[in-house]
């Protein structure tokens, strides 16, 4: 191999690096940071009608025991998925960011309780 070759590889590589650290470690990192207003706590062990008055108006709630919250943001979406024991209890969430960029599209998952 020649100095020019090896100084494309060298580059490529370092390219390669940082998107694999972009990806697996900055994205999730600064998602975590900015959550949206009120999304940092969630009532748990709280009966609905309270976590819908915290939160607002779900917008979806196609699914039996489950309200989902979401918030758009230039690059990506968060997801908050609040999950309701039998008696109308908040038991459990989830909290998602969908990053797309172009064609690139993963989705995190920053909290589950």
């Amino acid at each position: 191999m020649n100095k020019r070759t090896k100084g494309l590889l060298l580059v490529f590589g370092a390219f390669a690096v940082m998107f694999i650290i972009m990806v697996y470690v900055a994205i999730p990192k600064i998602a975590a940071l900015s959550l949206p207003f009120r999304w940092g706590t969630v009532p748990l062990d709280q009966p609905r009608i309270l976590v819908r008055q915290y939160f607002g108006r779900p917008a979806d709630t196609s699914v039996a025991f489950t309200d989902e919250w979401r918030a758009k943001r230039e690059n990506g979406e968060y997801v908050l998925r609040v999950t309701y024991g039998k008696d109308s209890i908040a038991a459990s969430y989830k909290l998602y960011y969908n990053y797309s960029l172009y064609f690139f599209h993963k989705q995190y998952l920053i909290v589950e309780k």
